[in-house]
């Protein structure tokens, strides 16, 4: 007999002594009641695809109540209320069941295994069972098992494990399957104690059996130099995509999530499976020799258009939806780990060892498929500061560093040697909001609002929610927030959209609470991406929002404006994805700065928290203790510079401010008429005072890299500046700044060398030029010039041409081929064209076509295809109508190419053709 604690909540009167319950086949195990303990852990029950509206539904059909009915409306609106479906369904029940249920444990889990993705009626019928066996207490617990949400506190699963056996947890994040727990338990030697020590860990390393992945532990960057002076560490780039175990043994595969779920269905179970999505391609790609292995890493979706992975936020992005046959999309696995190979266990290897190990698992990489995470050993702290504003450069979410000689810990975050770096992690490297609070949402007793919801103004002066937030304050910030803004909230009811006040609450909604936004507070928010949104009525929102600061002395009226917003989207967007005009992007990275040094210095040697205002500087002031020779008729002389991005008196301002006295200039800490420019230290161009200051757009502001510049140049006058140098200019500088660059920010005047073409191609001109591309008539003209009209034909033959395919619909026939294999065909010619230049516009994508081609031998009339092409969308747009589109056969792609030059239309028209 296993006695186990409960002495938390009603557990205790149920539950205060469990005995070993044997099922039909097996030997008597505990395995029937953990599994009812700890339902979230239980794998072996299939999901039951129901939620507490679904659920709710159920028992109101099981009990035959009306849906009209005070009983019936309580139950189905407990979530508005902010109420626990159990709890409502308890006193519903009293009187309907009987007092004491009549189950056993045996019965109660085959009850649940029916309960699994049953119909509606099925639903029903089981609850109407389950309502003539089991009293009221039972039903509570029933519906938390269903729903796996116990609700017992700090009673965690966890906890409930250690009770059972102090190493069941350990063994659950080797396995991740609860009945693998008990019966390595169970099948121990009778009154020993398991420890775990290296090769029992190991043996629980098991093929097809969910491993639960090892987590990164955050990482602030003053404690990166003294990791970095006791340990090895290597680099990789944070992936934004899902975490997902391969597994493969022989000719079988298995896919699973960071939580265990099972898709191997949707990536292929085997490489015959001709609708796996990713199986057949990574057989291929994979050692001979590896028979048995078990990988770890992130799916992504790869985008063939613009060659780049797709973030979670973006449209398409949910890996595990796309299907066979999308010429777009395609489902790419980055991997970064092995824990298993050949049946050797490899996770007590050290991380150098399993990174070479990995390298002789596959024949090669294939992009778009399967990729190996790009690492890179770390020298130092300059070295590392280089690495993290390459990550940022790329708009990548972070990197992640891994101890050389950290073993792999399955579930171990804390202390286990892999540590994570945001932008959004390090203060003054990401750019933060400004926003008013509009409303909350209760907790679950609804004693206090634990979720606020913060919106941004528009021109016309109405306020639009932007995201809700949770984290950032303490709990006495908190309760100070909830005290002060108590009296002002008002009960808002369900399908209010707020049309006749100053706040437009949109699709979303709404909340709890709201608030008069002129009675309401400030607060300051940052996140790691700016979403597009179409949940919120100010069109973006903001990812991993937190709270960094409550901003009681800024009205209202002065915060972040929806115009902000999307400057700020455009600004982000990557300039790769704007060339390809791919609208689906939807999130775009905050960081705009760059990490230096000065971002690892200690705690205790940075400014203090911003609670104690400090002296405020409002005179000009000469740094440096003596007076520089140089000073007098320096370049800079006559000449008063604003530096400006740090607190004052941090080091970096004051060797910029000593550069300036030294060159004869004059450093004041406020801008005035006078002032010639204000110059930002790096990395601090988001900070709050920097921003309100290239807004009024009455100052030159540029980075320190311009001042740096023009102290060390040997030309004997002042260093003009340049397109990269700005981030704010005047109307007489952006005049100048036109006279003597192109609208690429390459100058007329002054040579390219290679490091400054590569400034041009990174950078799109310092931000001055937004939006500027090539157009497809400036291509075919740098392709004529830099090559010669007959060869740069004879490269990209279709350059410049776009087109759209028409397929006729299932059931038809074309000349000698079912419609299926004709459509394959012309597919495949239309990728031809494709790959010559060509632009194959799908029937989603608007823009005016050069050609209609259609399958070859189509039977289909022309007025057929020209309806069809008005239909789709756009399909028409920008068409002359005394100019129609020719509707071509395919084949007038092969024969353009065997011929290397454009063939002559007339000979392949649909209305050629006989009918």
């Amino acid at each position: 007999m296993h006695k186990l604690n409960c002495s938390y909540g009603p557990m205790h009167s149920t539950l205060h002594v469990i005995k070993l319950y044997k099922t039909d086949f097996e030997a008597p195990s505990i395995y029937p009641v953990l599994r009812l303990l700890v339902p979230e852990l239980d794998r072996e029950r299939k999901s039951y695809g129901l939620r507490d509206k679904m659920l709710g539904e159920g028992y109101v059909r099981a009990l035959s109540l009306d849906r009209k009915s005070d009983e019936a409306i309580r139950l189905l609106s407990h979530r508005s209320a902010g109420a626990d479906l159990a709890d409502q369904l308890l006193p519903l029940l009293r009187g309907r069941c009987p007092d004491r249920g009549r189950l056993s444990v045996a019965e109660v889990n085959n009850r649940l295994d029916a309960l699994a993705n049953q119909p509606a009626k099925g639903v029903e019928a089981e609850l109407s069972y389950l309502i003539e066996h089991c009293s009221p207490l039972e039903h509570r617990w029933l519906v938390r098992i269903v729903l796996r949400k116990l609700r017992l506190g700090a009673l965690t699963a966890r906890r409930i494990l250690q009770q059972y056996h102090p190493d069941a947890p350990t063994i659950l994040d080797y396995t991740g399957n609860l009945s693998n727990v008990v019966q390595q338990l169970e099948n121990s030697p009778e009154g020993n104690d398991i420890t775990l020590p290296t090769p029992a860990a190991e043996s629980s390393i098991r093929l097809f059996h969910f491993i639960k992945p090892m987590l990164c532990q955050r990482l602030e960057l003053p404690r990166v130099g003294a990791l970095l002076t006791r340990h090895t560490f290597w680099l990789e780039t944070k992936m934004d995509g899902e975490r997902f175990q391969i597994h493969k043994d022989g000719s079988r595969y298995r896919y699973l999530s960071r939580n265990g779920v099972d898709y191997s269905e949707t990536f292929g179970s085997t490489a015959d499976q001709l609708d796996g999505t990713l199986t057949p391609m990574l057989a291929q790609l994979l050692q001979e020799t590896v028979v048995s292995v078990i990988l770890d890493g992130e799916m992504m979706v790869f985008d063939r258009r613009t060659l780049r992975f797709r973030d979670k936020c973006d449209g398409g992005a949910d890996v595990k939806a796309l299907r066979p046959g999308n010429g777009e999309l395609r489902a790419c696995f980055c991997v970064y780990d092995v824990l298993l190979l050949n049946g050797t266990p490899c996770t007590e290897m050290p991380y150098a060892e399993r990174a070479a190990l990995l390298g002789t698992v596959f024949v090669r990489e294939q992009v778009g498929f399967v990729v190996r995470c790009r690492r890179e050993q770390v020298r130092d702290a300059p070295h590392l500061v280089q690495l993290l504003n390459e990550a940022i450069d790329a708009q990548q979410e972070g990197v992640v560093l891994k101890r050389e000689d950290a073993p792999y810990r399955p579930n171990r975050r804390a202390g286990g040697g892999w540590y994570k770096i945001k932008p959004d992690y390090i203060a003054g490297l990401v750019t933060d909001f400004d926003l008013v609070v509009l409303g909350g949402y209760y907790n679950v007793h609804r004693s206090a609002v634990n979720v606020l919801v913060v919106g941004a103004m528009d021109d016309a002066g109405h306020y639009l929610p932007v995201v809700k937030v949770s984290m950032g304050l303490s709990h006495a910030q908190w309760t100070d927030l909830n005290r002060s803004l108590r009296p002002h909230w008002r009960e808002e009811k369900r399908g209010t959209t707020g049309k006749e006040g100053p706040v437009r609450w949109g699709r979303s909604g709404p909340p709890d609470v709201s608030i008069d936004p002129a009675a309401s507070i400030v607060l300051q928010l940052k996140g790691s991406e700016l979403v597009r949104s179409e949940s919120y009525a100010a069109g973006y929102t903001i990812r991993f929002p937190r709270i960094v600061a409550i901003r009681s002395d800024k009205p209202p009226t002065e915060v972040c404006q929806v115009d902000e917003l999307k400057q700020l989207a455009t600004a982000a967007q990557d300039p790769k994805s704007i060339v390809e005009g791919d609208a689906s992007r939807k999130s775009f990275k905050l960081a705009s700065g760059h990490v230096t040094l000065e971002h690892f210095m200690p705690d205790s040697s940075k400014p203090g928290p911003s609670g104690g205002r400090r002296k405020k500087l409002t005179v000009a002031t000469t740094v440096g203790a003596g007076k520089d020779t140089a000073a007098e008729g320096g370049i800079l002389a006559g000449r008063d510079i604003c530096v400006m991005g740090g607190f004052p008196g941090c080091a970096e301002i004051r060797e910029l401010e000593a550069l300036v006295c030294r060159h004869g200039g004059r450093a004041v800490a406020n801008p005035s008429g006078n002032t010639f420019a204000i110059v930002v230290t790096s990395g601090r161009e988001t900070s709050f005072k920097v921003r309100k200051y290239i807004e009024t757009g009455r100052y030159d502001v540029v980075r320190a890299d311009w001042l740096l510049r023009a102290t060390t140049s040997d030309v004997g006058r002042l260093e003009p500046f340049r397109p990269s140098d700005m981030l704010a200019r005047t109307e007489a500088t952006r005049l100048a700044l036109a006279e003597a660059y192109d609208r690429y920010g390459d100058s007329y005047t002054r040579p390219v060398s290679p490091t400054t073409l590569t400034a041009l191609l990174n950078h799109d001109a310092g931000g001055i030029w937004n939006g500027v591309h090539l157009t497809e008539r400036e291509l075919v003209l740098a392709e004529r010039t830099l090559l010669g009209p007959g060869t740069a034909r004879g490269r990209r033959l279709f350059r410049g041409l776009t087109a759209r395919l028409y397929l006729p619909p299932p059931g038809a026939h074309t000349e000698g081929a079912p419609v299926a294999v004709g459509n394959l065909r012309a597919r495949r010619e239309m990728l031809r064209f494709v790959g010559q230049g060509g632009r194959w516009l799908r029937d989603t994508v608007a823009g005016p076509v050069t050609y209609v081609f259609c399958q070859a031998g189509a039977t289909d009339d022309e007025r057929t295809v020209r309806r069809w092409l008005k239909n789709v969308a756009a399909g028409g747009e920008g068409q002359e109508p005394d100019d129609p589109v020719p509707v071509l056969s395919v084949e007038w792609i092969g024969k353009s190419l065997e011929r290397e030059q454009l063939c002559d239309v007339k000979d392949f028209l649909l209305s050629n053709s006989p009918n």
